[in-house]
């Protein structure tokens, strides 16, 4: 890697069937558009987007139309990637119409959004953790996908970055850990240890509905909030309280040779 690189991270927009859908006290389209507004206002052309999922409420057709609908401006001028959520259908996802960028699935599975993408001196892994039950907020990577992660890993020498929707560790947040973070984060975070901790230049989520950082063993951890409603993540909650007063909020990631920065934006 030679160069600077700059990607945007959003997540967690929720988008409904329609544009006058409220979730939760807010009203997903009109959060989403500022967010794709300020994207617009930027002094500097993205090299990627990167979406980590739930990118609507419910898995529905019409609801992936409102979101390939909203998105495909921004997708005709920017590579544009999407991870699946606990709030998504992956299948459903992949056969939309939200237009993608060029990508390299990573196994064998139509149910599965897992995929590589290549960007100049760097590949992104996009990696679908969601769990049988959609009822089940948690996430849990399939062997497959670690080892198909762990071979190409093994194989190259470029630098990456890692996207999956779910936390791969407890944030010290009792009802947090106990239901939302992947079962099996430890996992991905040896293979990551292993086979390329001075290549790996962040692992980004989303699905906690708020910004969070984790750095671990030389490993950054990077999780952004959602525009449609903040979770609260107080050490003993018992349960999730939510606000909608909120800022709608995107990251800029800039990726160097020298590491990795990340700058919040919060659209008007």
């Amino acid at each position: 890697m030679s160069g600077l690189l700059h990607g945007i991270h959003l997540s967690d927009t929720h988008l409904g069937p329609s544009t006058d859908f409220e979730v939760r006290g807010s009203r997903p389209s009109e959060r989403l558009d500022r967010i794709l507004r300020a994207i617009d206002r930027l002094d500097f052309t993205p090299d990627f987007v990167i979406h980590t999922g739930d990118l609507v409420n419910d898995p529905d057709p019409a609801a992936y139309q409102v979101a390939a609908e909203a998105l495909a401006p921004l997708a005709s001028r920017v590579p544009l990637y999407v991870a699946s959520g606990n709030h998504d259908d992956s299948a459903m996802m992949a056969a939309s119409a939200v237009a993608m960028g060029p990508r390299t699935s990573m196994v064998k599975d139509a149910d599965r959004l897992a995929y590589r993408f290549e960007l100049p001196g760097m590949l992104g892994f996009v990696l679908d953790a969601n769990v049988p039950n959609p009822a089940e907020p948690h996430g849990d990577l399939p062997e497959n996908q670690l080892e198909a992660l762990a071979a190409q890993l093994e194989a190259g020498h470029e630098p990456f970055a890692v996207f999956v929707h779910y936390q791969p560790f407890p944030i010290h947040s009792a009802w947090i850990d106990e239901f939302l973070p992947l079962r099996n984060g430890e996992a991905l975070h040896a293979l990551l240890g292993k086979f390329a901790p001075d290549r790996c230049r962040g692992v980004f989520f989303g699905h906690l509905h708020r910004s969070v950082q984790l750095y671990r063993d030389g490993i950054l951890y990077s999780g952004i909030a959602s525009p449609v409603c903040e979770f609260t993540a107080g050490v003993h909650d018992e349960k999730v309280e939510w606000s909608s007063d909120c800022p709608a909020v995107f990251h800029h990631l800039s990726f160097s040779p020298q590491g990795t920065v990340i700058k919040a934006f919060y659209a008007p």
